[in-house]
């Protein structure tokens, strides 16, 4: 008999987990299996459509709508499809958003009805967390020990992982009673749909194999089938015969962070710093993992600049775990990404194709075109972003400090931008654009609201104002474009990319223009003046001085300094 290994896919767990809203529990999970099958090929089952879910998430849920949506729009950035079904989809936003018909386009989507509940079920992830926050709902990664510098810490990640794996190992069997409607004391068979489900969450290979396979194809093989408790003549799996097998072979990701940390390659892209106690590292599975498992971690980089353009970060997963004081500039198209416990940081980063994800940082700035992004136990964060998904913003945010999450449009461009995008399937749209329309979500009575509704809810109520807190929209006189500090590569000169992808929208556009014509007017006044070429050598020197007193004083002296000897 063939020895099996499985994993879970970290994707899920590490950036589908959005919100535990309180009735996702087993017993509505399953009304909602049993209510989608009953509308069957009308957007029910075996894909349920976007009306079905908002019916049963709103009326008989009672769930905001805007929470409904960001779970289903979640899921839907999370499956696995191509970069050309990817723009297909945005043109079709596009189109929809030019006619002024937005909702037309949510009727259009659906996604596979068994994977989206057991999407919905693993939200309780939080909820069964062995470090339980008091507050009853828990954001992934984020309790009260989060923000302790323990020496345990270190370990967070792993944790992590074994956290998940825990979970699944303990909610298993409730797992496929939801699925399949089994009851438990008495059916004994499983339908292959249910199995083919359980994949969104479980993958594996062969041992002695180097090929990912669906949880699925591994469990019908020949050699399997007797452990699977697959029977080919039925058509189904025996569901204790299953169970066991899944529990027996399920075990840490060969690719994940863990294993990254113990077998992985170690990258000089970071300087070594003075403090011995934080040795910065980076580490990558890139030599031995398939290239959509491929990871780069980054831990306790500190005080330096990080620019890096290569073919080890073009579909990577990049993890950055407490960093401070560090410029980074990723400019490569990533397929995902997670900021962890990183403070007074700056993250230019290329294209992501799925999430970016932001876990207890402090004082960060992000600059990325993204495809969704959330933001939990986080305070002082800037985000530069365009992005076709409303942001997800926790209402943690706004315990930790009195700064709100700052929102503003995508400020930067350089010369492979438009390229990249194309190849992640990610498009750059001002109609369909949702930098400033966050979701919020959190503990304030189950609160889930968007802008455009922030205004018109909670009138009177102190609940509104909470949520009000939680972020801002940048001041168009705050606002600066970001200028990539790097001479493109030899091999980028002919790259189209010369200006920010969609532009920006009128009144940034307006104040931009209007600081470059304060800029040409104090040329013109120097120009113009009656100075004596002593006096005019005299004021540059003046200026040269303060500029420099200036980049002192600001911290920008190191960034100087390290680019000065970078190139990506």
């Amino acid at each position: 008999m063939a020895e099996v290994e499985l994993w879970l896919n970290q994707d899920v767990f590490n950036l589908g987990v959005v919100y535990a809203h309180v009735k996702l529990s087993v017993t509505y999970l399953r009304k909602v299996v049993i209510y989608a099958k009953s509308k069957g090929i009308d957007g029910g089952y075996p894909d349920l459509s976007w009306n079905i879910w908002k019916h049963m998430a709103v009326n008989k849920m009672l769930m905001e709508e805007d929470l409904a949506w960001a779970y289903f729009e979640m899921f839907y950035n999370l499956m696995d499809l191509s970069s050309k079904q990817r723009i297909e989809l945005a043109e079709l936003q596009h189109q929809y958003a030019e006619s002024d018909s937005p909702a037309l386009y949510k009727q259009d989507m659906r996604v596979p009805t068994l994977q989206f509940v057991l999407f919905l079920f693993i939200q309780q992830t939080n909820k069964s967390s062995l470090r339980r926050s008091l507050l009853g709902d828990e954001w992934p990664g984020a309790s009260p020990r989060s923000f302790e510098g323990s020496k345990g810490d270190s370990s967070s990640n792993i944790l992590n992982e074994q956290k998940h794996v825990q979970f699944v190992l303990s909610h298993l069997l409730q797992m496929l009673e939801i699925l399949s409607e089994i009851n438990k004391d008495s059916d004994t068979t499983l339908h292959c749909d249910v199995v083919k489900a359980l994949g969104f969450i479980i993958k594996g290979r062969i041992l002695g194999q180097n090929n990912i396979l669906s949880l699925y194809d591994i469990a019908v093989r020949h050699r399997v089938q007797v452990k699977s408790g697959y029977q080919k003549t039925e058509g189904c799996f025996a569901v204790r015969i299953f169970e066991a097998w899944v529990r027996s072979s399920l075990s840490d990701n060969p690719y994940g962070v863990m294993s990254c940390s113990i077998n992985g390659s170690s990258l000089k892209w970071s300087k070594s710093v003075s403090d011995s106690r934080k040795r910065a590292r980076v580490l990558t599975n890139a030599y031995y993992a398939p290239n959509n498992s491929k990871l780069i971690f980054f831990t306790q980089c500190s005080n330096q600049t990080i620019a890096r353009q290569s073919d080890i970060l073009d579909g990577s997963y990049v993890k950055l775990h407490r960093c401070h004081d560090t410029h980074f500039y990723l400019l490569s198209p990533l397929r995902c990404v997670t900021i962890e416990k990183c403070t007074g940081s700056t993250f230019v980063l290329g294209p992501v194709a799925v999430a970016v994800r932001i876990v207890g940082c402090t004082n960060i700035t992000l600059i990325a075109p993204c495809r969704s992004i959330v933001v939990s136990a986080s305070s002082e964060v800037v985000l530069y972003v365009t992005t076709p998904t409303q942001p997800i913003i926790s209402s943690d945010n706004n315990t930790l400090s009195s700064q709100p999450i700052t929102l503003a449009p995508y400020n930067t461009f350089y010369p492979e931008l438009e390229s990249h995008l194309a190849s992640i399937g990610l498009t750059v749209s001002p109609q369909t654009d949702q930098w400033n329309n966050p979701v919020c979500v959190g503990n304030s009575g189950n609160i889930s609201l968007s802008q455009s509704r922030l205004s018109n809810s909670f009138k009177g109520a102190g609940d509104m104002t909470d949520m009000q807190a939680l972020f801002k929209i940048m001041k168009p006189s705050d606002f600066y474009l970001f200028t990539i500090p790097f001479k493109p590569n030899a091999s980028s000169i002919d790259c189209s990319t010369s200006e920010i992808p969609g532009g920006l929208p009128a009144e940034y556009a307006q104040a931009v223009k209007g600081k470059q014509r304060a800029t040409e007017r104090w040329k013109r006044a120097v120009k113009e003046s009656s100075m004596t070429k002593d006096e005019r050598k005299q004021f540059q020197s003046l200026v040269e001085e303060q500029f420099k007193k200036w980049v002192v004083k600001s911290g920008n002296q190191r960034q100087l300094d390290d680019l000065g000897k970078k190139s990506i």
